[in-house]
């Protein structure tokens, strides 16, 4: 080789490690433009019926174990609230604007509000959000339209909270800019189901929210769009516990098959998921008296309990068809890593959508 052709071999390593290293800098600026503005991400706690009270004080251990505040002010309640209340708007104006065939709107203008609805900014959780002026009379005139009975009787065209109608009532308090919620509106959130716990450390501020006792959860899942991630509460020690009213269903059956619906949705595909299989200690005890191959004929690890974990985990694991990122963790709820794994999930699925935002990725 010439020492020509050397020189110019050098000169192009050279070029290629600085411009690795101005895009690794880019990078680096861009998310510390995005840790400076960011204030608040939401987790969504899903879990079996079943296993929902383990799974909400699973989730308070993490925060009692580092010393958090528990105390929640009313105004923690408004980016939720906010949420449901938008998020109950476009599924009327989305009902009545692509409802074909259906009911035409009885108004020319409420074919404008449904647009305008719809075009609506949707971060709720952003401090920087507010309602637009004309916000509210839309949402008013539109749940007066005189089609909306027949679009509520059609539960597969329209999917609402079950509290819709009362906070369509307090439209103009909700949208105010100084909206706080009163003792009313919160007992309707809590009477929905929903649970929220705070988990704050420096700048990064998390909501978990986990919603009880809701059946046909197609009716609201859609409403978490856009959640940072998921965590999914399984205790590993469920394998022979029966879903309550059928002992021929196990309940980590039901989870699996929760698992695959949650997760291939198409309302998920930037989320994580944390996929948290909780109760080692008591699958480890279990496992030498009731054999997992007794309920998966096709286990071969015999009383292993960390094969058994390993072979759980592959049954959740294979359902990932949507390919998003998954983080699996097999601990006991008072694990001190199980806080410090959701911080870190959460900040790297901010960075991911970071990078993809601004095309760098």
């Amino acid at each position: 080789m010439s020492p020509f052709t050397s020189w110019e071999r050098r000169r192009a390593e050279r070029r290629a490690k600085e411009q690795a290293k101005a895009q690794s800098d880019e990078i680096d600026f861009r998310l510390m433009e995005e840790a400076k503005s960011f204030k608040q991400c939401d987790v969504l706690l899903i879990s079996i019926p079943e296993s929902e009270a383990k799974a909400f004080a699973f989730v308070k251990q993490m925060k009692i174990a580092h010393g958090a505040d528990t105390h929640e002010e009313p105004t923690d309640f408004r980016p939720v609230i906010r949420k449901l209340f938008l998020q109950n708007s476009r599924s009327i104006a989305m009902a009545i604007r692509d409802g074909n065939p259906g009911p035409e709107p009885s108004s020319r203008s409420n074919i404008t509000n449904c647009e305008y609805i719809m075009n609506h900014r949707t971060d709720t959780d952003s401090p920087e959000f507010s309602f637009m002026p004309k916000f509210g009379r839309a949402v008013q005139d539109l749940w007066a339209e005189e089609t909306i009975p027949a679009l509520l009787d059609d539960q597969s065209r329209l999917s609402v909270d079950d509290n819709a109608a009362y906070f369509f009532a307090q439209t103009q308090r909700i949208v105010a800019e100084e909206y706080v919620p009163s003792t009313e509106d919160i007992l309707h959130v809590a009477e929905r189901g929903i649970k929220e716990t705070y988990l704050k450390t420096g700048q990064l501020s998390i909501r978990v929210l986990q919603i009880c006792g809701q059946g046909e959860r197609r009716k609201w899942i859609h409403l978490f769009e856009g959640v940072t991630s998921i965590i999914f509460y399984v205790s590993l020690s469920d394998y022979d516990n029966p879903v309550v009213g059928c002992d021929d269903r196990m309940r980590l059956d039901e989870s699996i098959i929760l698992f695959e619906e949650v997760i291939n949705l198409h309302w998920f595909l930037r989320t994580s998921v944390i996929l948290f299989l909780a109760d080692i200690a008591e699958f480890r005890t279990k496992i030498h008296e009731a054999p997992l191959a007794q309920y998966y004929p096709e286990y071969t690890g015999g009383i292993d309990d960390v094969k058994g974990a390993k072979y759980i985990l592959w049954r959740f694991m294979q359902l990932n068809r949507a390919r998003i990122n998954v983080y699996p963790h097999i601990a006991e709820a008072s694990d001190t890593s199980n806080l410090r794994l959701l911080l870190v999930t959460v900040k790297e699925t901010i960075l991911q959508h970071a990078l993809e935002d601004s095309d760098i990725l």
